[in-house]
């Protein structure tokens, strides 16, 4: 925990009540000041902050940035939670962007209310939180730069479409059952819910009784996890990765092995009965320490994957999310107090605050989805259709990159799209990002600019 890798720095928050994240973050080298801009990075499953590494290490983005790249609660080097569900994670985690904000951003000297900009970028579960915080509590960020993840509302909304549609073209053939372009048609609009059905298979997997989860995910040597990891790079991942990638990536998702966790006894005071021998180095934690809790601990040996699943299990994707008292009052501040909130609110034509009349789940922030056509968990239209009707304000954005897969951030044409779209929102955002982007990526697409 000592160490710099990549030259950041490990530290971690308390957040609602003692709950410990853990974060790496890269402050710029000329300091933190009132035009300083924060970007918070959030990772998928079952990764960890690893896969934003090449961000962080970003010089451009760095000088122009304090960037965090948090785990997860229950991944990496974060705490566990006893429950999963919205009331849990959401708080946990916006009660973490909220104390970010309230270390980095600094007020302007002038007293004008002006400040550095805050961006919250996320992937697939991180990206699916993001989208309810974007929803629920768009105070956060001035803006979310979201991929390959469904915004939950939208994607059953284009479900059930698609099966009423199908179920009234079903109803109108049996009175004509010579048509057969009718049925044809039916088909067409229950085939991607067929497929995506097929294409979430895992996740009915995620969902059987816990003793046989937790077995899937030890299960030959990581296995599965190593599938995963293989997935990232390849579309249809038919070996495991090897040697000094394959071992990264795997690191990436099992968080701290059982030799980083070193127990803290005592800040002076070193209990190991044999102070001379190597095999019990780790078992004291100098001080100022900076070392994983007991949760991480006991998840060390088996890569935490029962906690992992506690997203898909708990409930996280669609109940109700209850905010706790001290999420709401700072967000009522932010928003009462905040100059960019309140050119946002004015800008969006709302008299009824930052949230306007729309579907259920509209977006209440600018938001920015980067969306890899190729995705192999996800299907394009049960994701992507009709989101810029949850565009609730303006100077939103989807952008649907060609050849792409679902682990966008971590390709190479996904992740200089993702640095392009940082590097124009960390800037002001002073045109159009069709217009930045021009002719330089003939895969990229802006298909929605709202």
């Amino acid at each position: 925990m000592s160490k710099h890798p990549y030259g950041l720095t490990h530290d971690f928050c308390s957040v609602d009540g003692d709950v410990k994240l853990h974060y790496l973050r890269s402050l710029p080298r000329s300091g933190v000041d009132s035009n300083t801009s924060l970007v918070i990075f959030i990772h998928g499953f079952p990764d960890s902050w690893m896969i934003w590494q090449h961000y962080l290490k970003n010089t451009k983005l760095a000088a122009k940035a304090v960037l965090i790249a948090v785990d997860l609660p229950g991944y990496g080097g974060s705490d566990s939670l006893p429950n999963y569900g919205p009331d849990q994670v959401l708080n946990v985690l916006s009660d973490f962007i909220l104390r970010m904000r309230e270390q980095y951003i600094q007020p302007d000297s002038e007293g004008n209310g002006r400040r550095g900009r805050v961006l919250i970028v996320a992937h697939d579960w991180g990206a699916l939180l993001a989208f309810r915080l974007a929803a629920e509590a768009p105070q956060l960020a001035d803006r979310f730069i979201l991929s390959n993840a469904v915004h939950p509302p939208l994607a059953f909304a284009n479900i059930n479409t698609r099966l009423q549609a199908a179920s009234h073209m079903l109803s109108s053939w049996k009175h004509a059952p010579g048509n057969l372009r009718l049925l044809g048609k039916a088909f067409a609009n229950i085939k991607p819910v067929l497929k995506q059905i097929i294409k979430s298979g895992y996740v009915f997997v995620f969902n059987l009784p816990s003793p046989l989860c937790s077995a899937i995910g030890s299960l030959g040597d990581f296995w599965m996890l190593r599938f995963l990891n293989a997935a990232t790079v390849s579309r249809d991942p038919k070996q495991p990765l090897t040697g000094s990638h394959g071992a990264e990536t795997l690191a990436s998702s099992v968080g701290p092995g059982p030799n980083q966790c070193v127990v803290v006894n005592s800040p002076t005071q070193n209990t190991d009965p044999n102070p001379g021998s190597s095999d019990n180095k780790n078992t004291t934690c100098a001080p100022p320490p900076l070392c994983y809790d007991d949760a991480v601990r006991r998840r060390a040996s088996s890569g935490g994957w029962s906690e992992k699943l506690r997203l898909y299990r708990d409930g996280c994707l669609r109940r109700p999310w209850t905010k706790s008292l001290e999420v709401l009052w700072c967000l009522n501040q932010l928003e009462n107090s905040d100059e960019t909130l309140m050119r946002r609110r004015q800008s969006s034509g709302s008299t009824a605050g930052l949230f306007e009349v729309g579907p259920e789940g509209v977006l209440g922030a600018p938001t920015t989805v980067i969306w890899g056509r190729e995705d192999i968990a996800i299907e394009n239209c049960i994701a992507i259709e009709g989101l810029g009707d949850y565009f609730g304000v303006r100077n939103s954005q989807l952008v649907v990159i060609g050849r792409c897969g679902h682990w966008t951030p971590v390709e190479r044409l996904g992740e200089s799209v993702f640095e392009t779209v940082i590097e124009w929102a960390l800037a002001g955002e002073k045109v159009p990002l069709r217009k930045r982007f021009g002719d330089d990526y003939p895969l990229v697409t802006v298909s929605i600019e709202k």
